[in-house]
């Protein structure tokens, strides 16, 4: 039974009533074809608490990151929530019909570098819609996302830094708490993620309490991919206290300060000699380059130390293609919002 203080929840032509699941679409515009729509889960539970907006999709083809919040969506009951979920489970819906990476196929834009988008082409429109209309009404937010067709993707989870200490503390409590291992938090004016024109990273700016959540990639839906960011997401409504349970951190974690590129600088045929999770040393051959012809031309050496945190799986590259991605990690330092979660093995 419903709490006395507890409303509905309205976006749109929805309507979620407390103890109400409620799925449909939220209408952005059109094309000459038909809408464009963003398709929408609202749960609203039995009793008071936070709002968290989950959003999936914004690259529709990082599959592992869209598969998640739809199992969260469906396994999620208002009887045992409180406060209420309101989820994007594909924001570029355009993008998943065409299976296209990246960029969305109605005007070529990619939706996470024009957040919170404005006035302009229908991206532009779709972002603004999403900021205004779904993630507005949220607490707390993720936006899961994975490696891209080609990428393979370490799991991590980021916030960007707003200069508000209340905000800037639960948005590091959450990427803590959402990550296996990898964290970053990014300075103001930082190129690390979520950086300007992310969705995460424009959210933090508006007051939300944003994460940018990372894993899976190179267009695969594999279950353990899955499974961080399920596991992640349920980790953070328990801190939250949306859910029952105590959240756990499952061993010592590290923080990302920086990261750099290691670029092919001949063109070919590409072997790769490193994986993501890899614990690169500077001057270590991490690719091989061959001609047309089959003759070894270039092999490639990581420019510094890091931790192989993207590693492209392009077969064929061109002069000035990057490699691998490494973090510049130290351990986490003390952070008492989370210390008490850590489990030790």
């Amino acid at each position: 039974m419903a709490v006395k203080d507890k409303c509905a929840v309205t976006i749109g032509s929805l309507i979620a009533e407390p103890g109400q699941i409620v799925r449909g679409f939220l209408d952005v515009g059109e094309t000459a074809t038909g809408p464009v729509q963003l398709p929408l889960v609202i749960i609203n539970g039995v009793e008071a608490g936070p709002t968290l907006c989950l959003t999936a999709g914004v690259h529709a083809t990082e599959y592992a990151s869209i598969a998640a919040v739809m199992r969260l969506t469906n396994e999620i009951q208002p009887h045992n929530l409180r406060g209420c979920i309101i989820a994007v489970t594909v924001v570029s819906l355009h993008m998943f019909a065409a299976r296209l990476p990246f960029v969305g196929p109605l005007d070529n834009i990619n939706l996470n570098k024009i957040a919170p988008g404005g006035d302009g082409s229908i991206s532009a429109i779709l972002a603004h819609m999403l900021f205004e209309q779904v993630i507005g009404k949220a607490q707390y937010h993720i936006d899961f996302h994975a490696g891209d067709f080609g990428e393979m993707l370490m799991p991590f989870a980021g916030y960007s830094l707003t200069g508000h200490e209340k905000l800037d503390r639960e948005g590091e409590a959450l990427a803590r708490l959402f990550t296996p291992q990898v964290f970053c938090i990014a300075p103001r004016g930082s190129s690390l993620p979520p950086s300007p024109g992310f969705v995460a990273h424009a959210a933090a700016q508006k007051g939300i309490v944003s994460i940018l959540a990372e894993a899976g990639g190179n267009g695969t839906m594999e279950e353990a991919d899955i499974a961080v960011h399920v596991d992640g997401a349920r980790n953070v409504m328990r801190y939250l206290r949306m859910i029952d349970g105590e959240p756990q951190i499952s061993g010592p974690q590290v923080l990302a300060t920086d990261w750099h590129n290691t670029r092919a600088t001949r063109a070919g045929l590409l072997t790769l000699k490193v994986a993501v999770d890899d614990r690169v040393a500077a001057g270590e051959e991490v690719a091989e380059v061959f001609d047309i012809f089959g003759r070894s031309i270039e092999k490639v050496r990581a420019q510094k130390a890091g931790l192989a945190m993207l590693v492209w799986n392009y077969k064929a590259v061109n002069t000035g293609d990057p490699i691998v991605r490494c973090w510049s990690t130290v351990p986490a330092p003390p952070f008492p919002e989370t210390d008490q979660f850590l489990i030790l093995r």
